[in-house]
């Protein structure tokens, strides 16, 4: 057996797992997330509309909005500081944008720049949901969901939050991706050196900010809209890692890889009563990890073949 056909089969074998793993009854497996009764007084102000305004809001349009124009739905609703915040690092983000050097391909500056504006994005979505939810779950809608989900800046913290690694939800998919990049991973570059300082900054900060707002829009977001529409728990994992996958763009391995981490992400979240903390920290460490294992073994043809960082003033 060539070691080609070794990969081919351990990702078979790992696309199977999650995909086994995601079709387990709720409540089977994972400890679901509890959240004490004192952060629901807490936090319930923290998304509530400043002016106590609890009219309905529109839970679909302003999400969309605010991902597009960081901050748009905040600036509205009054929430002056959370939209300072997230429409400042989406103009850096379009700052960085227009300096990038568009001679090649890849390119880090670029890369970097779009994951400050789409985490801006994924964020201000998130929170404009969440404002939304704190007028609708009194009537009834949204009755899964807790009132009281993470703020931004808890999942800002997530990434690092390393009580994560004692849950074997955890373990389990970090540890079947370390095997595939780093162990069955054929090496295609004649060279062996391993990562320098600036690849690492680079993976550890796109893969930081890839995480947490791909998270919050499409698990935070567009999963429990999904929910609330479908009713049906494997139709909403199957129509949110679709459109994850479909983010992800149609090359084959980046849209099959994608699906079935959208599935075993969409379950995780559903288990743990819908907070994504630790679907984020998976997902943080998961591209890290594919970012440095790509650069390592796939030199010639790496996505981390980039030019280094530069910024002049």
């Amino acid at each position: 057996m060539t070691r080609l056909g070794k990969i081919k089969i351990s990702s078979q074998l790992f696309y199977a797992l999650l995909l086994l793993i995601s079709l387990f009854p709720s409540g089977t497996l994972a400890e679901p997330y509890e959240l004490p009764e004192d952060r629901e007084i807490e936090l319930r102000p923290y998304f509530e509309p400043p002016n106590k305004d609890l009219t309905p809001r529109n839970y679909i349009v302003p999400p969309l909005l605010s991902f597009l124009i960081p901050g748009a739905d905040q600036w509205v609703e009054g929430q002056f500081k959370p939209a300072g915040l997230y429409t400042s690092t989406g103009a850096l983000g379009a700052v960085l944008l227009t300096q990038a050097k568009k001679t090649t391909p890849d390119n880090r500056y670029r890369d970097l720049a779009w994951s400050f504006y789409f985490t801006a994005g994924g964020l201000s979505a998130y929170h404009s949901f969440r404002t939304a939810l704190t007028t609708r779950i009194p009537n009834g809608e949204f009755s899964f969901m807790s009132s009281t989900p993470e703020r931004p800046s808890e999942l800002l913290e997530a990434p690092i939050d390393l009580t994560y690694l004692g849950r074997w939800t955890t373990l389990v998919p970090l540890g079947l991706a370390a095997g595939i990049f780093f162990v069955v991973t054929p090496n295609k570059s004649d060279e062996t050196t391993a990562a320098s300082l600036d690849d690492g900054f680079y993976a550890g900060s796109v893969g930081y900010l890839t995480g947490i707002g791909e998270e919050a829009f499409f698990r935070g977001f567009v999963l429990p809209v999904l929910y609330e529409y479908t009713g049906d728990q494997k139709l909403t994992l199957g129509l949110s890692s679709l459109l994850f996958a479909l983010g992800h763009g149609l090359k084959v391995s980046h849209f099959v890889t994608a699906f079935f981490f959208g599935l075993y992400s969409g379950w995780l979240t559903q288990e743990n009563n819908w907070s994504i903390g630790e679907v984020t920290f998976i997902h943080t460490w998961w591209d890290i990890m594919a970012f440095v294992a790509d650069y390592t073994n796939h030199r010639k043809h790496a996505f981390l073949k980039l030019p280094t960082i530069a910024i002049s003033f």
